[in-house]
């Protein structure tokens, strides 16, 4: 990716126009030739580092989070957008958790020198960073988090289990959410978020998934030692820390669902053109044109949620976890949908692995629904900010 970033938001003028499609072709250039020789990664079951190493070289990374602490949002979801249409979910979930969940967290709260060699590493695609909060027991309860930081003289010793570690078996380091066991300090019992070399990380398990096979997740044990300059944030904010980095991530997901559906519906309108039956295109039968059309008007909706998102990400109080929850849960359901509809025009062949890609594209989109909080926990936050309307109600509703 050529140019270099400057201190103008992509997004600035609208999130149309010539400097946008230029970054966005830049984009595509530059995800397209990372992911193309790691389109089988599937196969391995691990995730291919060069993908991370050759966005780094065209420097996409870094110019995703320059200036900080938010960077550039609206390069972000174009990112995610671009390498959702390339239709390998498992490559490009794995760049958004390197990019977007861990660049995220460590742009804003990496201030110490160690989180800041971390952070250079990971945007000049020479390290790999993972994020780890849920475990055996706890699911989407972080408050249920059992993997503890003692502190010990010199830093702290963190030992525990994460069970659903994505990157693990590649990543140079994880950041991890931790209960904190400070001997009656100030924030004993909260929860942090350290920084853990990959030596500290032992393979317990390694998880089949359904889909996204390229993405590795694992299983895994954690015993370290880390100084104290590996926390991230305050002491007892490490709630907080997750939250930022999971709203960028559920920022992305939405973004990589826009690419992902606009790639199924260009590939079932093709489809309907070429494909003839009784005698006709099927893009002239009004049912399936129109099935098809549904599809398209409502992506259109979700592309334009998208962009706002990013727009307000700079402005507080515009877009945080709940508006970044609402998108994703609204965002992975409809892509659910839309990738079983898009497989169903193209009838059996549509169900044949070697004869079209969306059997795994559908697979792959489940993911979405589960990874950076379930469906309920989506809604819950969005609960959380609900308005009664107790005037309209008091003069409106009689209820006798």
């Amino acid at each position: 990716m050529t140019g270099e970033a400057t201190d103008r938001p992509l997004f600035a003028d609208g999130p149309f126009g010539p400097r946008v499609d230029a970054a966005r072709a830049r984009a595509a250039e530059s995800i397209g030739a990372a992911f193309a020789p790691h389109a089988v990664a599937d196969e391995r079951g691990v995730f291919p580092r060069e993908v991370l190493a050759d966005l780094g070289r065209s420097r996409l990374l870094r110019q995703r989070w320059h200036p900080g602490p938010f960077g550039d949002a609206g390069l972000g979801v174009i990112i995610a957008e671009e390498s959702g249409r390339y239709g390998h979910a498992g490559l490009s979930v794995g760049v958004s958790l390197c990019l977007e969940t861990v660049g995220s967290i460590l742009v804003r709260y990496g201030d110490s020198p160690l989180l800041q060699e971390y952070l250079d590493g990971l945007l000049d695609g020479r390290l790999v960073g993972c994020f780890g909060a849920s475990e055996p027991t706890g699911g989407s309860d972080l408050n249920g988090i059992r993997t503890a930081a003692r502190r010990v003289p010199g830093g702290w010793r963190v030992t525990g289990e994460k069970r659903y570690l994505s990157l693990g078996l590649v990543c140079d380091f994880a950041l991890l959410l931790c209960r904190i066991e400070d001997d009656g300090g100030e924030a004993d019992g909260g929860l942090g978020v350290f920084a853990v070399p990959a030596s500290a990380l032992s393979i317990r398990k390694r998880l089949r998934k359904v889909g996204t096979a390229a993405l590795d997740t694992t299983w895994m044990t954690i015993d370290a030692r880390v100084p104290d300059e590996a926390l991230v944030g305050r002491p007892g904010a490490g709630l907080l820390v997750a939250t930022w980095g999971l709203s960028h991530e559920r920022l992305s997901i939405a973004g990589q669902t826009v690419g992902g559906v606009a790639a199924a519906t260009g590939l079932a309108t093709a489809h309907l053109h070429r494909r003839e039956q009784f005698g006709r295109p099927l893009l002239q039968h009004q049912a399936l044109r129109l099935r098809l059309a549904d599809l398209s008007a409502r992506l259109l909706s979700l592309r334009f949620a998208v962009y706002s998102a990013a727009q307000g990400i700079p402005v507080t109080g515009a877009c945080g976890p709940r508006e970044t929850a609402a998108l994703k849960v609204t965002a992975t359901r409809f892509a659910e949908e839309a990738m079983s509809e898009c497989m169903h025009l193209f009838g059996g062949a549509g169900y044949l692995e070697d004869e079209t890609p969306l059997g795994r594209m559908w697979r792959d989109t489940r993911l979405g629904r589960i990874g950076a909080g379930t469906d309920e926990m989506m809604w819950e936050l969005v609960a959380s900010g609900m308005i009664p309307d107790f005037v309209g109600y008091d003069e409106l509703v009689d209820l006798g």
